[in-house]
């Protein structure tokens, strides 16, 4: 005799059947969960999420980040009344880049639940955001000291790249130049690079977040923050005057260091950049 099984299948039993999708959308949320959290620019020290607003920011490098950071830590102590920016959950660390603004159970809801929340970010002319890594990465890093994230061995990979290639920059206490530097990142695929040069449609994973709104840094940060504070409930009174006081003064070269070489391998480099966000290939001129 042939055993049916439709009577006790989940198709002819409302509630298994009820069970399954729940069991099917569980697994569903944890994969979508999981395809951002094991990209390799997924940090939730750059990303804030508040479930309450249902808001997201993802945060990218060389991008006003620390700007950003610094006014919602501020924002949170000062407007919503946290003990720290984190509500607690991180006392003993002070710094605002060092501690995630939630708890890892608002995180995994935020993007197990994309369609709930707004999404926003902050974008830059990858010009200046590539001459921007270099002045503070390694323009003078061979005469004051080089920044803690780029010591031991990124350093020691631009170095060894630049011997391989002679370029200079490969000696020990030498200048590692804008252009080796350059040529550096070219030879490095999208996604596989520091966060810091890489190109932003990786490091902001445009093809599996569905931004509500990206913001230009050069021409609507002022703008994008208040936008994102209000949402959160801190008025643009207190946003508009907190912006006012900097909080993170980057190290500038004002004189141009791009050349048309040097700018057509960049343009290259983050072409889809350049398309995705809209900005001028042939902005470089004066950089």
């Amino acid at each position: 005799m042939t055993f049916d099984s439709s009577n006790s299948s989940a198709e002819g039993n409302p509630s298994l059947q009820s069970t399954t999708i729940s069991q099917e959308k569980r697994a569903h949320n944890l994969r979508q969960v999981l395809n951002i959290f094991n990209r390799r620019h997924f940090s939730p020290y750059k990303v804030l999420v508040n479930r309450r607003r249902r808001t997201v920011v993802i945060l990218n490098p060389k991008v006003g980040t620390t700007s950003f950071r610094n006014l919602a830590t501020r924002a949170y102590i000062e407007i919503l009344g946290q003990s720290d920016a984190s509500n607690g959950r991180y006392k003993l660390i002070k710094k605002a880049r060092y501690f995630p603004f939630a708890s890892p159970r608002d995180y995994y809801h935020a993007f197990s639940h994309p369609h709930e929340y707004n999404f926003y970010c902050f974008v830059r002319n990858p010009y200046a955001r590539l001459k921007s890594a270099w002045v503070d990465k390694f323009a003078n890093g061979h005469e004051s000291g080089y920044p803690h994230s780029i010591r031991g061995k990124l350093l020691r990979n631009i170095r060894s790249f630049a011997n391989q290639h002679n370029l200079p920059g490969g000696d020990p206490k030498t200048l590692v130049p804008f252009s080796t530097f350059v040529r550096y990142i070219d030879s490095q695929q999208d996604g596989k690079r520091n966060h810091h040069w890489d190109v932003q449609h990786e490091v902001l994973m445009t093809d599996v977040i569905h931004y509500s709104q990206v913001y230009k840094m050069e021409t609507q940060f002022p703008q994008g923050v208040t936008s994102i504070f209000d949402r959160l409930g801190i008025a643009e009174s207190w946003t508009t005057q907190a912006i006012k006081q900097p909080c993170n003064e980057s190290k500038k070269i004002k004189k141009a260091i791009f050349t048309p070489e040097l700018a057509e391998q960049a343009k290259r480099i983050y072409a889809r950049d350049f398309q995705i966000f809209g900005y001028d290939v042939d902005s470089w001129k004066g950089m």
